[in-house]
């Protein structure tokens, strides 16, 4: 069996395994109210399909920002190795619309974060970042 036999065999298992749903979107502009002046952003999405969010370290100790103590939980975005690098890039917003096994998951959204380039790679492996407290 080769490598890269193996690898294709775990592609498939890691695709099995993403039960859950997300849209990942770009940020593309910004729009301004010409009442208020409010500044919103624009975003496009770029990616809209399965995933599987990992924990892959718990927020044991808050983090200083400024004056506030916030944790910081390190967390992966899981998506199929189809998926074009060139289309997720950091800083991106994902937002899990379905997830089987966690409701409490449906419509959060993180900062995606890194890219994901592996030889040998079973899935795209994005860091996230989900900043309470």
């Amino acid at each position: 069996m080769s490598g890269s036999s193996i690898t294709l065999r775990g592609r498939q298992k890691a695709l099995e395994l993403m039960q859950d749903s997300c849209t990942v979107q770009h940020l593309t502009g910004s729009s301004t109210d010409q009442e208020t002046g409010a500044i919103t952003p624009t975003y496009s999405t770029v990616y809209s399909g399965v995933c599987k969010v990992q924990q892959s370290a718990p927020a044991a100790n808050p983090t200083d920002v400024g004056e506030a103590a916030v944790f910081v939980g390190q967390l992966t975005l899981h998506l199929p190795v189809t998926t074009a690098t060139a289309l997720v890039a950091p800083d991106d917003l994902v937002t899990v619309t379905a997830c089987v096994l966690d409701a409490s998951l449906v419509g959060k959204t993180f900062r995606l974060r890194g890219p994901a380039h592996k030889s040998y790679a079973t899935a795209r492996r994005f860091p996230l970042i989900e900043v309470s407290g």
